[in-house]
């Protein structure tokens, strides 16, 4: 299992139609926790129906309503736990796919799961082996998408050629294609989230069975719902070691957090609310960080003061909607790298 954080599990809100665009699914109420007042979408700040429709983002930003092994150096083993290859550097230990006979393969998986059919992509990087363990990334399409969002060439979701050479990438797919279904009753909600937890628990256990994975280094990323559920992921699932969300608004209850993750967060001045405000606060305080921040690159984005050493959080504005912007493929990418590139 996980070796720093027992399984107990960066993708975008409503029950839209067909998906319209790469840019992945969009959110929805705009209110946090369960309420559901509607936001401002990315068409230029037009108002959406008050009855918690999501949107759907567009290539141009538009939307529409309703997203350890066996190899050696030198002479020395280099995957097991506490070898060192030759640059005498500790390798991170690697799960229980280093060494298994076996190995998920690359593409679309599928398999039944509480009596649903359920999918997801494998997206491996190039030059995988079980040689090294690798990072994993979790990237969870918008309400209303499906995984084709994230798993695309070229355009600003493009984070097969952001990760190509750095992580695995693990694309799910919602239950009806929403991580919260805003056409079903409210009170329906909070069965859909425990189907949606065991759903990534067991995608997550098959990966570290059977792939070379660092389980101290499995992020979560996503817009709109799928930014949604990514939070619910890094405050209920000790695996997650940090989320990247646009997007976003809060579908957990505070009280059941079980972890800390350091967060990424856009927000769209066009679509800012009170609901994406207090999704960015609450993973901001319960790092542990100040309100004061400080600039930090791309331009548009501030890291906050005095966050807990493994849990930084990062706040970036972009002057679109309800949108993935432009620079949160290589900002998300730049912040995962973060925690593992030394190791």
């Amino acid at each position: 299992m996980l070796a720093r954080r027992a399984i107990v599990l960066v993708l975008l809100g409503c029950g839209c139609s067909a998906e319209p665009t790469p840019s992945g699914g969009s959110d929805e109420s705009g209110e946090s926790a369960d309420t559901s007042a509607g936001d401002a979408s990315s068409t230029d700040g037009a108002s959406e129906p008050s009855d918690s429709s999501d949107t759907d983002g567009s290539s141009d930003g538009a939307t529409t309503d309703h997203p350890s092994d066996t190899g050696e150096t030198d002479g020395e083993e280099t995957g097991e736990t506490g070898e060192t290859g030759d640059t005498g550097m500790e390798l991170p230990e690697g799960s229980p796919g280093c060494t298994a006979l076996t190995s998920l393969e690359e593409g679309e998986q599928q398999f039944m799961l509480d009596g649903l059919e359920r999918r997801y992509i494998v997206r491996l990087p190039e030059g995988y082996s079980t040689d090294r363990p690798w990072p994993l990334v979790l990237a969870l399409h918008g309400n209303g998408g499906n995984p084709d969002n994230w798993d695309t060439l070229g355009g600003d979701t493009d984070i097969r050629t952001a990760f190509r050479t750095d992580a695995i990438i693990i694309i799910p797919e919602a239950i009806n294609n929403a991580w919260r279904d805003y056409d079903s009753p409210a009170d329906s909600w909070p069965a859909g989230i425990e189907l949606e937890l065991n759903y990534f628990d067991t995608i997550v256990e098959t990966a570290t069975n059977q792939l070379c994975i660092d389980e101290d280094n499995i992020f979560s990323m996503g817009f709109s719902g799928g930014g949604s559920f990514s939070g619910v992921l890094g405050c209920r699932r000790e695996y997650i070691r940090a989320i990247a969300v646009g997007g976003a608004v809060i579908y957990f209850e505070p009280e059941q957090c079980v972890s800390t993750p350091a967060a990424w967060v856009t927000i769209g001045e066009l679509e800012f609310n009170a609901g994406r405000e207090a999704f960015r606060d609450f993973f901001r305080t319960l790092a542990g960080c100040e309100p004061t921040s400080m600039g930090s690159a791309p331009e548009g984005c501030v890291a906050y003061d005095n966050c807990g050493m493994d849990t930084p959080v990062t706040f970036c504005s972009h002057p679109g909607g309800h949108v993935w912007p432009s620079l949160g493929t290589d900002a998300t990418k730049a912040f995962f790298e973060s925690f593992y590139a030394a190791e």
